[in-house]
């Protein structure tokens, strides 16, 4: 009989000192992250209504480090050469922001659909910017 409650208390003992650890590998894994930069988009779709061949239009996204560290963009790509991006090369302390200038140049007629990539270094590394419209003839 002694054998079964010792047996008992020892898984007790077991289960409770490992969800006491489980919560402190999640507290200490959720500070870590909370710890860095976040890079806070006020939008991640961007229409650019109508447009016509050759005029081009830009249009601008505020950001905003919502996290605890220093943000810094580190590269903006676009997936077309019709879409040029002017983006901060300054560092962002926590609660600033910043805008990220997009200018689509229309060459040809009908809906378009591109992205920007943006990375930092922030502890959400990499995001995209969706930016749709449509291009009429002149």
């Amino acid at each position: 009989m002694k054998k079964v409650v010792l047996i008992m208390f020892c898984a007790v003992l077991n289960v409770a000192l490992y969800a006491q650890h489980n919560k402190s590998s999640v507290q200490k894994a959720a500070g870590t992250q909370t710890e860095k930069a976040y890079f806070s988009l006020d939008t991640r779709q961007v229409s650019f209504g109508k447009l016509t061949v050759g005029n081009a239009k830009t249009m601008e996204v505020k950001f905003t480090n919502t996290g605890k560290k220093t943000l810094v963009l580190m590269d903006v790509y676009t997936n077309c050469g019709c879409t040029t991006v002017d983006w901060p090369r300054d560092p962002f302390a926590p609660g600033k922001s910043g805008v990220i200038k997009i200018t689509y140049n229309p060459t040809e007629e009908g809906p378009f659909n591109k992205v920007v990539m943006i990375y930092t270094n922030a502890s959400n590394k990499q995001e995209e910017i969706k930016i749709e419209g449509f291009v009429e003839e002149k």
